[in-house]
């Protein structure tokens, strides 16, 4: 194997983990009024932990279009601003990078700017074993939606 061979992996890791850091860092702000409905589809959950236990369980379960509905911010949901496409493909990184098997959320929340809480969620049975990982959450006044998951700890997809 030739050293170009073996640094070429090393690039698609570091450009994808760059990638999936962005996504699941990235503010996913959307801009007019914000409702829980649209067309026949709910979105956000009526709780933080019903917000985090339904996205953690579809992303077990790869059902990205059901983690999309749970992931936005204060204004609503994601698709808002992506479009549903765009939002399942960074529910697809986020749902590799997580896989978890199980998972115990922490009722240890932090109030933050905005109305948002920040919980700790155990997880065990990722790509890297167990890991603590601090989700974000907040609500749009009707819904809670999970805003931003911080993935360092938990390796590249």
């Amino acid at each position: 194997m030739t050293a170009s061979t073996r640094k070429a992996p090393a690039v698609r890791v570091a450009v994808l983990f760059m990638a999936v850091a962005g996504f699941a860092l990235a503010g996913c702000a959307s801009h007019g009024g914000a409702t829980a409905e649209y067309g026949t589809e709910l979105y956000g959950a009526e709780s933080a932990e019903a917000a985090i236990g339904r996205f953690l369980d579809a992303a077990r379960l790869r059902d990205y279009s059901a983690m999309a509905r749970l992931f936005g911010t204060e204004e609503g949901p994601a698709e808002r601003r992506w479009g549903r496409a765009e939002t399942e493909q960074r529910m697809f990184v986020l749902a590799r990078l997580l896989e978890p098997r199980a998972w115990d959320l922490r009722p240890n929340p932090v109030a933050g700017a905005g109305g948002a809480s920040r919980w700790m969620v155990d997880l065990t049975g990722t790509r890297n074993g167990e890991a603590s990982v601090p989700f974000i959450i907040v609500s749009d006044g009707n819904r809670w939606f999970v805003e931003r998951i911080v993935t360092e700890g938990l390796g590249t997809p």
